[in-house]
């Protein structure tokens, strides 16, 4: 009887899983280069991402680039507005890779007559 009692005690017990790795909330982070500020006047017109000592991050287009500041022109998502980010207040700059997207426009490869 007790064999019996221990076979259902067994059966019943749950089962569980190794333990999952907890996925991160935050989004994945842009694939591009880290660079300095003083790097950014050849780069007027590139996507770059910024990350501001006010905890805020914003991604858009680099439209203009001076000592005391930098103008980004947003995307659609973000109001479409351009945004002035004074330099004292960038913690950190990312120039994004172009997309595959990007760099083939322009090129449908219809032959033309």
């Amino acid at each position: 009887m007790a064999l019996f009692a221990l076979g259902f005690a067994i059966a019943a017990a749950p089962v569980t899983h190794a333990a999952q790795p907890k996925k991160s909330t935050q989004p994945a982070k842009p694939v591009g280069e880290v660079v300095e500020y003083e790097t950014l006047e050849s780069r007027v017109g590139q996507e770059v991402v910024i990350e501001t000592t006010l905890k805020t991050v914003r991604r858009g287009t680099l439209t203009k680039y001076t000592q005391p500041g930098l103008t980004l022109q947003l995307g659609p998502a973000d109001g479409s507005i351009e945004l002035s980010v004074p330099r004292e207040t960038i913690k950190s700059i990312t120039v994004l890779a172009p997309s595959a997207s990007t760099k083939d426009q322009g090129t449908s490869g219809a032959k033309k007559n």
